[in-house]
């Protein structure tokens, strides 16, 4: 049997809300408020907006846009390939802000760019962004295939990477 106290267990819970991209529920779930309001395309990318700027520090707006992005109004597949480090074991922090920025992402490329459907190498873009912010907090960690990318990125071949299949290191 697992013993997690009430901190480690909220912020599992948190972490497994932001990469499920399900709503935060509220401490007293027996409390009888109204259901929240439906989060508008202009309200998701503003919170897009202030999480690009700073990925660790306002992860907590993550949730906003990722609640958006459940009304189907824009479209996301995630490919194991991919969105590999949430198939591995990464730190729990890193996990969620890379992809709360593969979902913003692609987020952005399908409300402001008019992208149609899913989008990956605008979401990879996003998550290589938010990588370079996470390499100053979190130095030792090594992610491979995310540098790999960025080279890729840098020589404006990212679109062919991600098709290529190219499966993470193991």
């Amino acid at each position: 049997m697992i013993a997690w106290s009430c901190g480690g267990l909220r912020r599992l819970v948190l972490a497994a809300t932001l990469m499920l991209g399900l709503p935060v529920m509220a401490e007293d779930a027996a409390s009888t408020t109204p259901a929240a309001p439906a989060v508008t395309a202009t309200e998701a990318l503003a919170a897009w907006d202030r999480f690009r700027a700073a990925p660790e520090e306002k992860l907590s707006e993550a949730p906003i846009f990722l609640k958006f992005m459940q009304s189907g109004e824009v479209h996301t597949v995630l490919r194991s390939e991919v969105v590999f480090w949430m198939y591995q074991p990464y730190p729990q922090d890193v996990q969620a802000v890379l992809y709360a920025a593969y979902m913003g992402g692609n987020l952005d490329s399908q409300l402001r760019g008019k992208k149609q459907g899913d989008d990956p190498e605008a979401g990879i873009g996003a998550a290589l962004d938010a990588w370079a912010t996470l390499q100053k907090s979190h130095p030792k960690l090594s992610m491979p295939q995310l540098d790999a990318w960025e080279k890729a990125r840098q020589e404006g071949r990212l679109a062919a990477a991600l098709n290529a299949g190219a499966t993470p290191p193991r």
